[in-house]
C-alpha cells in the first residue's frame, strides 16, 4: 500500500465564540430586572399615593355618621384597617373585630346620600354580582398591608351619583351581651333527628346556629376601629396594576434568553458539543 496515499482530512476545527457572548447575557439579565425593579417601585409609590388619600375615619360612627364627599359615582369599598394611624391615633385590632365570619358582621352599615337622603345599596363584597372570571375588579375581599396599613374590604356600595355620603357604622345589641347570657341549642344526634320532622329539625338547627353567632359576638369588646373609604386601590390586585405584567414579561424573556446564551456559549467554548463528521460516523456505524 502506498504510504503516500491521500489521508483523510482532520475535520475541521470550529471557532470558538468570543466570551463577549457572556457580556451580553450579562446585559440581559441586568436589564430586565431593572426594567422589573423600576415597574415595582413605581407602582408601589403609586398604591402608597393611593392608600394614604384615602378618607379615613372612627367606628362606632354614632347617628351622626362620617360625611364622605365622593366625586366620581361608582363601586366604593369600605375598608377595615386592622391596623392604621389617623391623626396621630394608632389602632391594632383584632382583625375579626368586625367580622366574625364572612356572613355575620358585628356591625351594622348604612350608607345615604346626604342631599336626598337616598340609601345606597350596602352589600358584602364578592355577593350580588355576577363573577367573570377574566375580570379582575369584581367585588373580591381586596387585603392590602402596605406602608403601616393592613386593611381589607368589609362592604362594597354604589355610589350612584356624586356628592356627600353618610356612613353610619354601629355595633349590633349582641356584642354588648354577655356569652354565658346565651342559651345555645344542643346539638341533635342523628337519632334525634331522624326522630323530629323534618321542618322541626331544621328550625332547631337555623336556632342553634344563630344562637353561635350571637355568642361569637358577644365575646367581641366593642372597641373603636378604624376605617377608610374609596375605590379598590389596587385595581383588582397588585400584579394587575398597568405595566407591571409587560415588566414581569420582560424579566422573564431576559433572564431565560440570558441563561440560553450563557449555556451556548460555555459548550461551544469548552467543546461539548459532538463535530459534525463524529455523528457521521456514529449514524454509520449503527446502520451497519
Amino acid at each position: 500500500m502506498d504510504a503516500t496515499a491521500e489521508q483523510p482530512a482532520p475535520p475541521e476545527q470550529r471557532r470558538a465564540p468570543s466570551r463577549r457572548w457572556y457580556l451580553l447575557a450579562l446585559v440581559l439579565m441586568v436589564g430586565s430586572v431593572a426594567v422589573f425593579a423600576g415597574a415595582v417601585m413605581s407602582k408601589a409609590a403609586h398604591l402608597k399615593k393611593q392608600i394614604e388619600q384615602m378618607p379615613r375615619f372612627v367606628a362606632p360612627t354614632g347617628e351622626a355618621g362620617f360625611i364622605v364627599t365622593i366625586d366620581m359615582p361608582g363601586k366604593q369599598n369600605l375598608f377595615y384597617e386592622n391596623r392604621g394611624t389617623l391623626e396621630g391615633r394608632t389602632f391594632d385590632t383584632r382583625r375579626r373585630q368586625v367580622w366574625t365570619t364572612f356572613d355575620t358582621p358585628s356591625m351594622t352599615c348604612v350608607v345615604t346620600h346626604v342631599e336626598t337622603g337616598n340609601r345606597a345599596e350596602v352589600r358584602l363584597p364578592g355577593v350580588g354580582e355576577t363573577t367573570d372570571k377574566r375580570e379582575v375588579t369584581k367585588d373580591l375581599v381586596y387585603p392590602y398591608d402596605f406602608a403601616g396599613r393592613q386593611g381589607h374590604s368589609a362592604w362594597v356600595f354604589e355610589a350612584n351619583q356624586p356628592g356627600d355620603y353618610r356612613i353610619v357604622l354601629r355595633y349590633k345589641d349582641a356584642v354588648r351581651l354577655e356569652p354565658g347570657d346565651i342559651d345555645i341549642p344542643k346539638e341533635l344526634t342523628r337519632a334525634e333527628q331522624k326522630e323530629m320532622l323534618s321542618g322541626a329539625g331544621e328550625q332547631h338547627e337555623e336556632a342553634r346556629r344563630e344562637a353561635i353567632e350571637q355568642a361569637a359576638l358577644a365575646e367581641l369588646q366593642p372597641v373603636d376601629v378604624l376605617f377608610a373609604v374609596g375605590p379598590d386601590p389596587t385595581r383588582g390586585g397588585f400584579f394587575a396594576l398597568v405595566g407591571l405584567k409587560g415588566a414581569a414579561t420582560v424579566l422573564a424573556f431576559g433572564f431565560t434568553f440570558s441563561v440560553l446564551i450563557t449555556l451556548v456559549t460555555y459548550m461551544l467554548r469548552n467543546g461539548h458539543v459532538t463535530p459534525r463528521g463524529e455523528m457521521s460516523e456514529v449514524r454509520r456505524g449503527l446502520s451497519s
